[in-house]
Order: structure tokens, then sequence, then C-alpha cells
């Protein structure tokens, strides 16, 4: 069956539009009440367009059939046509129709420089009376359709038909090709997004001004209990009475999050807007099951925490009551409301990652990843390709595929640069354009991408001083140093040490399966004597010594102090704090020695940790040394 059918009112427009298209579409003669069922048995066996004229059309366009109905129009040619043969039976001659089509004729009026009498039709029902017009008005001959010249026969008038001429039936079957044209373009576009929103995972809901549902997929029906054909077409309200589309419509705005039942499910839902010209035409609602999305989430924390991409310490987790250690922690907290670049100086071993930890913690990053890395343990091109990635190619031995940097892994949360200073100029300056940017490119690639990225960095040394000697670049230098927090270190806090101790104490006993009471008195007034040049590190060290070795509930100060005997840093090691921690009073230090080293690495299996642990001083001195 042709897609476009021709319901013409007389036999010549029939055969004109047969010659002009060619027998490409479907052709009937019929006007009127005729012409209607003529169009609608086209329409029921597949026509997707009616062409018609005059009244014929207007009455299948009423008919409610469901498909565009495209008028004959009467063109320039077919009023001249049609007023040369009025001139020739009398004058003055008359015209009754549309205004589109009386314009025409006030050109026409203008060209010849005739009158010619004129009465708009507005409607179907002002035919008969329009041609009582035009005989009040004198005409003697009246043009138009079909309809009209009949009318004026009977009103004692002569009557002649404008007929259409080639040029309106091709201006005709060209609308309607365009048309079909649009409506195969829709209705693939309807396929499409029908197809999309069958196949998300979300349970997707449209709504109209009203309020009334148009859309409601496969998902909607799984979730809600409720058949697409028995909610299309339905209040949303009144169907999902805990719904939030009333609101949305009224107001305008996103609502994002609600927790609400909708049918007979509880979902967590979204609802956006839909916005035509500033003002709201309708409403998209997306949601899923609560159990859904919370086994979602679990996911993606249990694949956060494989990847070791958490933070694992809290504000609480920090053991001290110290004046310096509260004010610290509060100055802290602050900062963690906030989302600008902390800087965190302290000396070697005051637990600087674990106060990073519980900065990202309570920030509102908190959802997001907690990326941790040392920058002086690892060789400057490793470092770079680890911060920033690469993509395939990009150097000999590169993973296929690429592999993404550590800013990337650490989008939407916080990025831990521990012991910053080590870097060198060239990375800092990349880090740099990071933080200015907040973009990304990878080793290889010329594309960026953008991250959202929190930076905590933290420092052993002094950064100022390595700017004014030239090691530190000074815009990276005052990007990083936003909020700046000095944690202090366990000689300017040692009435914390009694609970640090007893804290390690019962770490290490449930970890070694021993059962240690915990310290004598003098074992505990020979931590407070001690200074701690390694701090809590050097601290943790002594414990976990002592806990191995001790044969008693209760360990004991010559215990203690053999254990401390043990942990004494190597020299120069202390001198990497802040300004003014440089001198030690006079302590005496001792160097560790290479067979020392060697002895160390062999006890433990070659494991460089439990070395350094051994040798009591930390993973990268010992890297250092090694190196």
């Amino acid at each position: 069956m042709a897609e476009i059918a021709f319901i013409a009112p007389y036999k010549g427009l029939a055969e004109l539009a047969e010659r002009v298209a060619g027998g490409q579409i479907d052709i009937r003669t019929g006007r009127i009440k005729v012409g209607v069922r003529l169009a609608k048995d086209a329409v029921a066996k597949g026509a997707k367009v009616v062409i018609s004229r005059g009244i014929t059309a207007w009455l299948i366009g009423g008919s409610g059939l469901g498909v565009p109905v495209i008028d004959v129009p009467i063109t320039g040619y077919d009023l001249l046509r049609g007023y040369f043969q009025a001139r020739k039976i009398g004058h003055p001659v008359g015209i009754l129709d549309v205004p589109e089509v009386l314009s025409g004729v006030s050109t026409l009026e203008d060209i010849l420089g005739e009158r010619i009498i004129q009465v708009p039709l507005l409607n179907q029902a002002q035919v008969e009376q329009g041609i009582v017009r035009l005989k009040e008005l004198g005409a003697k001959v009246v043009m138009g359709k079909i309809a009209m010249a009949k009318l004026a026969e009977k009103r004692g008038m002569r009557g002649i038909i404008i007929e259409s001429g080639e040029e309106a039936v091709r201006q005709a079957l060209a609308e309607a090709r365009r048309m079909l044209d649009f409506m195969k373009i829709d209705r693939q576009s309807a396929e499409r997004i029908k197809a999309i929103v069958d196949c998300s995972y979300d349970g997707v809901i449209a709504v109209d001004s009203e309020g009334m549902i148009t859309v409601f997929n496969s998902v909607a029906e799984r979730i809600t209990g409720i058949r697409a054909s028995q909610a299309i077409g339905r209040n949303a309200a009144v169907l999902f009475p805990d719904s939030r589309v009333n609101v949305v419509l009224e107001n305008g705005q996103n609502a994002l999050g609600a927790i609400h039942e909708l049918g007979a499910a509880r979902v967590a839902a979204n609802y956006v807007p839909v916005m035509v010209d500033g003002k709201v035409q309708g409403a998209v609602l997306t949601f899923q099951e609560v159990g859904e999305v919370q086994e979602t989430e679990r996911k993606i924390r249990v694949q956060s925490a494989a990847k070791g991409h958490v933070a694992k310490y809290s504000f609480g987790d920090i053991t001290g009551s110290s004046v310096i250690l509260a004010q610290t922690l509060e100055k802290a907290k602050k900062f963690a409301a906030v989302g600008s670049t902390v800087l965190i100086q302290g000396e070697t071993g005051v637990g600087k990652e674990m106060l990073a930890s519980a900065i990202h913690r309570a920030s509102d990053y908190r959802r997001g990843p907690f990326v941790a890395v040392n920058c002086a343990a690892l060789p400057e091109s490793l470092l770079e390709s680890e911060l920033f990635g690469y993509v395939e190619g990009a150097f000999t031995g590169a993973r296929k595929g690429g592999k993404p940097g550590l800013f990337e892994l650490a989008h939407g949360g916080s990025i831990f640069l521990d012991e910053i200073s080590e870097m060198s100029e060239r990375l800092q300056a990349r880090v740099l354009r990071v933080i200015q940017e907040h973009e990304v490119m990878r080793l290889g690639d010329d594309r960026v991408i953008p991250v959202d990225v929190r930076v905590i960095a933290a420092t052993n040394k002094d950064l100022w001083e390595l700017v004014k000697a030239r090691q530190f670049r000074p815009d990276l230098y005052y990007r990083l140093n936003v909020l700046n927090i000095a944690m202090p270190p366990l000689r300017q806090r040692k009435e914390d040490i009694p609970v640090l101790a007893d804290s390690f104490v019962r770490d290490f006993a449930r970890r070694f399966r021993k059962t240690i009471a915990g310290l004598e008195q003098e074992a505990v007034q020979a931590l407070l004597d001690h200074d701690w040049p390694g701090n809590i590190r050097e601290l943790q060290n002594v414990i976990e010594r002592a806990c191995i070795l001790t044969d008693t509930p209760v360990i004991s100060r010559a215990l203690i102090t053999q254990c401390m005997g043990a942990a004494v840093p190597e020299e120069g090691e202390q001198s990497r704090g802040t300004k003014g921690t440089e001198t030690r009073r006079g302590r005496k230090r001792r160097t560790i020695d290479r067979a020392a080293i060697l002895d160390a690495l062999a006890k433990t299996g070659q494991n460089r940790t439990e070395a350094a642990k051994l040798l009591g001083i930390g993973r990268t001195t010992l890297w250092r040394k090694l190196k």
C-alpha cells in the first residue's frame, strides 16, 4: 500500500495527480463525506499522509485520522487562470477563500489594475455566509473551490472553479514526501530512544507537563510491579503518591537522591525537569532499588580497598591528649571542611600520612579514593608514569592499552604526596599544572583528562629553605602552602607516650598471640626520658621489638632500654625536620654500617620493611642507604 493517499474532489485533479506522481501514490476521487470515507480507508491500509483540496481537505483533517493532511494550494497561476475565465463571463469578480489565498489575489489586483471583491474565510461554517456577503458587495461572478462555485450558482451568481494546476500538485506532493521523511526520522529517533531507555539498568519514567506518564520502561515495570500498558496515560502523582513529580513540575528544579516508595519497591530516585524555552514541559524520573544501590556501592568499596586506595585512619585513630596535639588536630579538622590544598610538615615518623588520611575522611572528598604515594621511594621516570599514567607505546615496556595514573585514580577523592621535597623540578612543574588546571595528560598522549582531586602534600624538610636554595619551585610552594599544618614531634608531646606505648603493646600482643599486661612503671619512665629522634615510628618499633623478646607478662625497663639501644637512628637523619629542629641538644648518634644492613637483610629474608624495623630506621632511609 502506498504511504501517500491523494483524495481528489474532482476527476480532473485525480487525472493531473496521476500524471504528476506517475503511479507512486494511492489516488482516489470523492469529495466532502465520500472523500473522508476514502481517506479513512486509505489510512487503514497503510497510508501515512493524505493529500486533498478545499473543504474536503478540511473535513478529512478534522475527522481524527491521526495522520497529517496536506491541502493542495492555490498558486498564483491557478488564480490567474480562474480570474480570466471569470472575467469572460461577467464583472465584477469576487472570491471567497482563506487569508493566505487572498494575499495572492491582492497581488493580482496590483498587476492587472482591476478590483476583485474579496471575502476572507476562516472556517467551513462561514462558506454560505461568505457567498451571501459577496452578493451584497455586488459580485456577479464568484471564483473559488467547488463548494463556493456551487453555492454561488444557487444565489443567482455565476461560479468558476479555480482548478489546481500541475505546479500546485507538485508542491503538495513534495510537501507530503518531506512530511514522510520527517516522520521516518521521528520514528527512528523514537525507536532509538526506546531502545536506550529499555536497555538502561535504571527504571525510567517520563511525564508531560500535566504529570501524565508518557514513558515507562521495562526496568520500571520490573521494579514497581506495574505494566507499562497500565501506567502510560495515567497521572504519575496518582499512581505513585510518594513520588516528587508534582514538586518538580511546579518548581522546575532537580530532585536528586530521593528515597521513597514507588509501587512495590523502595527506590533511590532522581527527578529532572524537561525545560523548553524556560518553561517546564515535563519531567524524567530515573531510579534504582535501594538494595541494588547498596550492592553497587559495596562492590566499589571492595574494589577500591583491593587497590589500597582507601583512607585507613580517622581523627579518632590519632592517639594522644597533649595540648599541642589537640591544637594541631583542631586546625586539621577546620582544614578538612574545605577543599583547598594542604601541606603537612613534620619530622620523619610523626604520623603525617595518618593525619592526611584523617583529613580526607572528614572532608567532602571522603566518598572518593585516597591515593598515597611516596615521592622519594621511586625513581623519577617511574614516579612520572605512576602519577600521570601513560598510553600504549609511550615507552619500551609500556603496558598494552596504557595505564591510568594515580591522579586519575584519585578522581573525586584525595591524593597524598608524601616527601614531595624529593620530587624533581620537572615533575614539580607537572604537578603544579594539575593543581592549577585540574587536568592531567598521560605520557605519550596529546589529550587532557579533567580530574577533581584534592592534593595533600607532606614533607620532613623546610620547603621555604629549599625554595631559597633554588631546590624547590616557588610557584609550587605557594600552591601547596595554602593550608599549612606542622605535626609536632614526639619529644614535644611526651605526655602522649604512655598512651601510645600502651596502645602499641595491646596491638602487638594480639598480633603475636602473647599475653602482655603492659610495661613496668620504670619502663614507662625510660620511654619518657628518651628523646625519640624517630618519633612515633621509632616508639612503635621499640615496643614491637620488646613484645617479641619479652618472656614475662610485664615488659621490664631493662628490655625497653635494650630495645631502645638498637633503635638509635643514623647520623644526619634527625636533621631532616622542619626549621628549628636541626640540633638535638648535643645528642650522640651512631651510624649504621654496611655489615649491619646486610645482617638485617639476611635475618629477614631480604624483606626490606622488616629489615628497616630491625635496624630502627625508616624504610625510605634503608632504600636510600641501599641505593
